[in-house]
């Protein structure tokens, strides 16, 4: 009950951050000419996944075979974030299973982070950005940086739409297990937006006021929570004269 009232205490805030994250998003792939590798692997993702989702409703061939390894890398993806996330709080991993469509990671314990973390996590993005940092590293004239904001890109636009999907297709265990649905949603859509904000300040921070972003979002919230008082206060103030009389 605690967790349900607090999911719905930061969903305002949520959305809010939602709302400036994408604005950040559409503004850099826009107005930033640096950020054209990016956008373009953005783009890609999100056009390879509506033409799934609306055209191909039945692939074959080809497209069926990409589609089902898509499918089974995101569960590759979404169990290994849950083992280190465990790693990373104390826990043990036993063992991993991997399908096309499901998949399941034995633990020693689990928390609220340790469940929602694939959803919050791009782990293929990250995955990119290790492995570039990596190769700078060991060749340090290595170039290669429009390629590698081209995949960057492609895998954030992965991350967020393979989560979207699992988030409204079919009922997850893990967000029953963080606290619930109202608050798990609440906390992934808190992190992504953080998420995509602070990457794309470190990536093209002439381009991101992250700042004055999170300033706009804690307007947008407190402008809510304003309204939401001057609207109910009426309300309140009878059904506490109500009480009294009785």
């Amino acid at each position: 009950m605690i967790r349900l009232a607090i999911g719905l205490l930061l969903l305002p805030l949520s959305g809010s951050l939602l709302w400036v994250s994408a604005k950040t998003l559409a503004g850099v792939a826009v107005h930033s000419s640096t950020a054209a590798p990016f956008a373009a692997g953005l783009g890609i993702a999100f056009a390879l996944w509506a033409i799934h989702r609306w055209l191909i409703l039945d692939p074959v061939g080809p497209a069926r075979w990409a589609a089902r390894g898509a499918r089974w890398s995101y569960v590759l993806g979404h169990e290994l974030t849950h083992a280190m996330a465990a790693w990373a709080t104390g826990g043990s991993v036993y063992a991993i299973s991997v399908g096309e469509k499901e998949g399941h990671v034995d633990l020693s314990h689990s928390n609220a982070f340790v469940a929602l973390a694939p959803y919050c996590v791009p782990f293929y993005a990250l995955a990119v950005a290790v492995s570039y940092r990596l190769l700078l590293w060991a060749r340090p004239d290595a170039g290669g940086e429009a390629l590698f904001l081209f995949l960057l890109g492609g895998a954030l636009g992965a991350h967020l739409l393979f989560t979207w999907d699992s988030l409204t297709q079919t009922r997850q265990p893990d967000l029953d297990a963080a606290g619930g649905v109202l608050f798990s949603v609440a906390l992934i859509a808190i992190a992504n937006a953080l998420m995509i904000m602070i990457l794309l300040k470190g990536l093209f921070s002439d381009s991101v006021p992250l700042l004055a972003n999170l300033r706009e979002a804690g307007g947008h919230t407190k402008r809510f929570w304003s309204l939401a008082w001057l609207w109910s206060r009426p309300a309140l103030t009878a059904a506490k004269k109500r009480a009294l009389a009785w």
